[in-house]
């Protein structure tokens, strides 16, 4: 159960067209922005990173961003922004096998050295401190451009903050997302931890 309630929808109006916009990307009206919406200039701050960050085309593609998203909130251990990254990565080009295999990504052949680059860092970047290597960060800039670099980053930032926000308030998952996840073969937190070892 939430520590704060979220308010209804139609109680937010200042905020009501950004949470309508970003339902209108993802099936369902998010609880975590509707608990933003007690203080809505919040929460139309947050949508609107939302929007330059992961809703907008980029120079990163959006399967990959879903995927840095995914691993950077599994890796923080909030449950409902790994819940929703898992559905958007599934919603945003991420193949299932990659879904999947989202853990296995050291060694797993069909992630690319890329995409390997980039979810190390999810994972070592998305830690608080940060414990992202030099090594780590060289092989980033190896297979991205400055500006992808900043993207990657600016996903990981937005995530750290999604997922203090949901963890603390212990936000509730929506049911379209928890049919989504229950769906597909998803490890969660185990496989999280057998991804380290």
């Amino acid at each position: 159960m939430p520590h704060i309630p979220p308010v209804d929808l139609t109680a937010s109006e200042d905020a009501k067209a950004d949470i309508e916009w970003l339902a209108s990307a993802t099936g369902f009206v998010a609880n975590s922005m509707l608990t933003l919406s007690h203080r809505p200039e919040i929460a139309k701050a947050v949508l609107g990173l939302i929007r330059a960050v992961v809703r907008s085309p980029g120079t990163v593609d959006a399967p990959l961003r879903w995927m840095v998203a995914h691993v950077t909130s599994l890796a923080n251990g909030c449950q409902y922004c790994s819940a929703h990254t898992f559905k958007n990565g599934g919603d945003n080009g991420v193949p299932d096998d990659k879904l999947e295999a989202l853990w296995e990504f050291e060694t797993n052949p069909i992630f690319s050295d890329a995409e390997r680059a980039a979810l190390r860092v999810a994972v070592t970047g998305g830690q608080c401190p940060s414990f992202a290597s030099p090594e780590d960060m060289a092989e980033l800039r190896r297979h991205f451009s400055p500006e992808q670099v900043v993207e990657i980053g600016a996903v990981i930032a937005l995530f750290g903050f999604n997922n203090r926000w949901n963890a603390l308030m212990e936000t509730d998952i929506e049911d379209s997302v928890t049919s989504f996840v229950n769906s597909k073969n998803y490890k969660g937190p185990e496989a999280m931890e057998k991804g380290r070892t």
